[in-house]
């Protein structure tokens, strides 16, 4: 009885570590980070958590879904979780074309 449970958590622990990342919509691979926000319309500031390598991707995603075309990164802070690194990230979202 044991062994069966013990299979069934290692069989669901694999499938849950196997999610890949939601993939971009092919308008969102032309959002790029602004710097210089003069000339644009600011849409709204969002909080995000995410791993480093996935830092880009996420903000790309959240910015495409608030309807803007630029994000300016604010603030950054690292935490350590399960011995994972996580990014807490700030974010302004821009319409700037």
């Amino acid at each position: 009885m044991y062994k069966k449970i013990l299979f069934t958590l290692i069989l669901s622990l694999n499938f849950v570590s196997c999610v890949k990342d939601i993939p971009l919509p092919p308008n969102a691979q032309n959002i790029n980070s602004v710097t210089n926000t003069e000339k644009c319309q600011f849409i709204n500031s969002i909080y995000i958590e995410t791993q480093p390598h996935t830092l880009i991707h996420y903000s790309k995603l959240n910015t495409y879904n608030f309807g803007g075309d630029s994000y300016k990164i604010i603030s950054t802070n690292n935490k350590t979780v399960m011995g994972l690194n996580v990014l807490m990230v700030n974010l302004e979202i821009y319409k700037c074309k």
